[in-house]
């Protein structure tokens, strides 16, 4: 191999760590910033309340704004399963965080302390009105109406 020729490879092995390192990074971060607000979403089966939350949560605007601003957790009272991001059963996570009654959100900051606790079922105005004012990125109601407006 000819020095000319070591000399480019050189230079391209720096842009391709550069190319493939910048991607990598940028989604960490916004992986981070997301994953800060976890959303515990605690519900039990047969609880009617708990299926209107969710269409709430599942509602288009509302699940953009949250994809980008929280981590939904969703949390069966009753389940023995363990969930594999909070390594615990759904009755100890109850348990832990004093859930009495579905549906219940909680909204859990970095260190797990908790910003928000919702008991019963919100409507979708309701809830986004509660809301906004715990997720990263949105400093004034007005601001979470034009952040959804936007979407």
């Amino acid at each position: 191999m000819s020095f000319a020729n070591k000399t480019n490879t050189m230079k391209r092995i720096p842009l391709m760590i550069i190319l493939w390192i910048v991607p990598v990074i940028l989604m960490t971060a916004s992986g981070a910033f997301a994953s800060q607000i976890k959303m515990l979403f605690f519900y039990q089966d047969g609880c009617h309340w708990c299926v209107r939350m969710e269409k709430v949560i599942q509602e288009p605007e509302v699940k953009k704004l949250l994809l980008g601003s929280a981590q939904v957790i969703r949390i069966n009272v009753q389940g023995r399963k363990k969930i594999s991001v909070l390594g615990k059963t759904g009755a100890d996570i109850a348990k832990e965080f004093k859930v009495y009654g579905t549906p219940t959100i909680i909204l859990v900051g970095t260190g797990e302390k908790v910003l928000l606790r919702i008991p019963g079922a919100l409507s979708k105005a309701d809830f986004l009105d509660v809301v906004c004012h715990y997720l990263p990125g949105v400093e004034k109601k007005g601001d979470c109406v034009e952040k959804i407006g936007a979407l």
